[in-house]
């Protein structure tokens, strides 16, 4: 089982951030086999996380790799990091769509998700069922929590299995637990987990 780390503020001091990338990459690389949505998995993002079959998230990927993201079999990205996040790459959406693959950039503030940028991100996920999406950010903090929403709240996960996979890349700070309570609130659901 992987330590988990409380999260108090982003974005994280740049130092302290290659720490947790570091970290994330050792973590990632012994997942990558068992994970993978294809064999040729050799710089998959940090922090990768299937959730099932077709719908994974990650810490930002490097362009060599959303180079060939129709290549792993996704039919989809959505980005959750805003453009000026650290690592971001400029060229992403025209990279992904110049295979095809749909693109949709949902740049969701770390420090004040909102329930509009919950409902966008629904909204794309609702247009594609059937179709293999990969959903990024940063470091995948936005990534998991609004893949948990989305898995428990339209998809009617197992809220303990959904919510051992978003604690196992992070522990959502005061401000991300009252987005996840509210959000599962307002459709009817509660989880006492974090």
């Amino acid at each position: 089982m992987q330590p988990r780390t409380r999260l108090l503020s982003f974005p994280l001091p740049r130092r302290a951030f290659a720490a947790m990338l570091l970290a994330g990459l050792a973590t990632g690389a012994l997942a990558a086999s068992t994970f993978a949505p294809s064999s040729g998995a050799r710089d998959q993002p940090a922090n990768f996380v299937l959730w099932r079959p077709g719908l994974a998230s990650s810490a930002q990927p490097s362009a060599i790799y959303l180079a060939r993201v129709k290549a792993e079999g996704y039919d989809a990205v959505i980005n959750l990091a805003p453009p000026q996040s650290h690592g971001s790459i400029a060229s992403e959406g025209a990279i992904v769509t110049g295979q095809g693959v749909g693109y949709l950039d949902i740049p969701v503030d770390f420090r004040r998700p909102t329930a509009a940028d919950f409902a966008r991100f629904v909204e794309e996920m609702k247009s594609r069922p059937g179709q293999n999406v990969l959903v990024h950010c940063q470091v995948n903090m936005r990534g998991t929590a609004f893949v948990f929403l989305y898995r428990v709240i339209h998809e009617n996960a197992a809220v303990d299995e959904a919510a051992a996979k978003l604690t196992g890349v992070w522990i959502p700070d005061r401000a991300w637990k009252t987005f996840i309570d509210e959000t599962l609130a307002a459709h009817g659901k509660k989880a006492d987990i974090f």
